[in-house]
C-alpha cells in the first residue's frame, strides 16, 4: 500500500520499460548489416538467383532471397526501435535516412557506371534500397507520432 493516497488518480496508467540497444549501437543503422552482407556476398554467389538453401520441401531460396527477407525483418526491427512514446528517436530515425541515402547514392554512382561501383548496379541492390529508404521514411513517422502523442497527452 502506497504511503501517499492522494497522489494515486483514477485514470489508467500505462508503464512500459522495454529493452533498448545502449550506447553507439542505438545509433548504428541495422541496414548496415545488410549493406556488409550484400558486399560478402557479391563475389561469393556469381548468380545470386540461383538456389542456395536446398528442396525445404516445395521450397527452394536463392541468395538474394534470403538477404530480401533479413532485409525486410531488420526494416521492422529498425521501427520497433523508434516507437517508443515519450522517448526522442530523431537521431536513430535520421541514420536510418543517411543509410538509405548513401545506398541510393552507391546505386546512382553504379547506374551511371562510375569505374568502381558496378557492383551496386543490380536488381537485387535497388531492391535493398528501396526497402531501406521505405523503412526510413516510416521510421521517421513513428518517431514524429509517438513525440506528437507524447507531448499532446504529456508526462502524466
Amino acid at each position: 500500500m502506497p504511503e501517499n493516497t492522494h497522489e494515486q488518480s483514477s485514470s489508467a496508467s500505462l508503464q512500459f520499460h522495454g529493452s533498448r540497444m545502449s550506447g553507439i549501437f542505438r545509433y548504428i543503422p541495422l541496414f548496415l548489416f545488410v549493406l556488409i552482407l550484400y558486399l560478402v556476398g557479391y563475389p561469393i554467389f556469381s548468380d545470386p538467383r540461383h538456389e542456395l538453401v536446398g528442396h525445404l520441401g516445395p521450397y527452394g531460396l536463392s541468395w538474394v532471397e534470403v538477404l530480401l527477407v533479413f532485409a525486410a525483418v531488420l526494416s521492422l526491427v529498425e521501427q520497433m526501435k523508434v516507437s517508443h512514446p515519450g522517448i526522442d528517436n530523431t537521431l536513430e530515425a535520421l541514420g536510418m535516412v543517411g543509410m538509405g541515402v548513401l545506398q541510393l547514392i552507391l546505386f546512382v554512382l553504379g547506374a551511371a557506371a562510375v569505374k568502381g561501383f558496378s557492383i551496386f548496379n543490380t536488381t537485387e541492390f535497388l531492391m535493398l534500397t528501396f526497402i531501406s529508404l521505405a523503412a526510413a521514411v516510416v521510421a521517421i513517422l513513428i518517431n514524429a507520432r509517438t513525440l506528437r502523442r507524447t507531448i499532446g497527452v504529456g508526462d502524466n
